[in-house]
């Protein structure tokens, strides 16, 4: 088993690690409130800016999307990296009788029908420093159901990597790049993630999308920046570190320099403007990528297609994927349809099957999210078949089955009423 390289320090790996008060072991570090209210506040991180640009640009202008779809990096699968994609991307129309029911394949829960793609926002890809994924998102392309899903993998879930020890699961991308690069490789990280999430959690994931977060505030100012309301602490970390000043207190009109800083920030606290509820660290900072998100697909709707062309011009020499150029171009052709399924969102790990607590490991003291009840029960069993009845709903016995302790309890409730 293999832990860190000799060569790399302790603060590389836990670079942006949240802060929880040592004095109180286990802490939750979410909202008071730890179970959102609303399904739609359920996560999605910013990597679905990038996916909904590449779905609409495709859908609008289906004449030039073979042109500018070619400006991305196709990254085929290398022999030694194993088997990464495990099923076609097939036409939207393809029917159940074509394709047959739901299976298991090598331990995973698979569909055919069901297209899992891996959409990562990393820093620094292709530079004389290793890139992280400071982002982890999930497309599910359901056509069984006809639904567009999407999965957020918190960062600093404390999982076990191939090949390597338990780490945050971020890191599976960063150990991946390093090995790539020692390996005579371009440091792509994102096959070992690949292995990583689908070794934890049970789902088949066909492909991966890299995205380098230098194409993010071209989106925002190719859109004309987005409104924002700040807190007098977001306002002040912004001047300081953003590259830009002039931020306040209130509702600002953000820049894709100071829209890209203000969706990473962690160390202020976040309050919804909607419900009022209050989130700390790596929750509050999901939420800031959840309202840029809202904001940026508003703007998509009243943008015209000069501003589209642009946009995808700008953005898609930024993509580094393992989907193929006539994979890619199948998607564009059926954007429209996807766009038009409705969203659901997911978060993992669920709230109501981790805790948040200070560890200390081989990597030193650290502050992670371990797949545990406050009593100490083991929940990564369940946090799998949470994860894949999400994604596959009833096409397996034992996802249909699986309920929440909080689903429990409802279910309990109302029988005795």
């Amino acid at each position: 088993m293999r832990t860190l390289p000799e060569n790399q320090t302790q603060e590389e790996l836990q670079e942006g690690a949240p802060a929880v008060d040592e004095t109180t072991p286990g802490q939750e570090i979410s909202s008071h409130s730890p179970r959102p209210r609303s399904k739609k506040r359920l996560v999605a991180n910013i990597c679905i800016s990038f996916f909904s640009v590449l779905f609409i640009l495709a859908g609008c202008a289906s004449l030039w999307a073979n042109a500018v779809l070619s400006g991305y990096q196709y990254v085929p699968d290398e022999e030694d990296q194993g088997q990464v994609s495990k099923a076609p991307i097939g036409n939207v129309n393809q029917t159940e009788e074509e394709l047959g029911d739901a299976y298991m394949v090598d331990g995973l829960y698979h569909d055919d029908m069901v297209t899992n793609i891996l959409l990562l926002g990393v820093d620094d890809y292709g530079s004389e420093t290793v890139g992280r994924a400071d982002s982890m998102l999930m497309v599910s392309l359901d056509r069984r159901h006809k639904k567009l899903k999407l999965t957020s993998f918190m960062r600093d879930t404390y999982v076990s990597i191939p090949g390597y020890n338990y780490y945050k699961l971020n890191t599976g991308y960063y150990l991946g790049a390093l090995e790539s690069i020692n390996n005579g490789g371009s440091g792509n990280g994102a096959p070992l993630l690949v292995k990583t999430i689908e070794k934890n959690f049970g789902c088949d994931i066909d492909r991966y999308v890299i995205v380098d977060y230098a194409a993010f505030p071209h989106i925002i100012d190719a859109l004309g920046g987005i409104e924002v309301e700040l807190s007098a602490a977001e306002a002040d970390e912004m001047n300081r570190k953003s590259g830009e000043t002039g931020a306040t207190e209130g509702l600002n009109q953000l820049s894709g320099a100071q829209a890209r800083y203000y969706s990473r920030i962690r160390y202020c606290k976040y309050t919804d403007q909607e419900t009022g509820e209050v989130y700390y660290d790596d929750y509050g900072r999901i939420r800031r990528q959840q309202h840029v998100i809202d904001t940026l697909i508003e703007n998509f709707k009243d943008a015209d297609a000069g501003q589209i062309l642009s946009l995808a011009n700008q953005i898609v020499p930024y993509l580094i994927s393992n989907i193929s150029p006539d994979e890619m171009l199948t998607l564009a052709t059926d954007a429209l349809t996807y766009m038009g399924y409705p969203m659901e969102t997911c978060q993992i790990p669920n709230n109501e099957l981790h805790i948040a607590k200070r560890i200390t490991d081989h990597s030193g003291v650290q502050d992670v999210l371990l797949l545990q009840t406050m009593d100490g029960r083991n929940t990564q069993e369940d946090t799998k078949l949470f994860l894949n009845r999400f994604i596959y709903e009833d096409s397996f016995p034992e996802l249909a089955e699986f309920k929440l302790p909080s689903e429990q309890e409802d279910n309990t409730s109302s029988t005795t009423e």
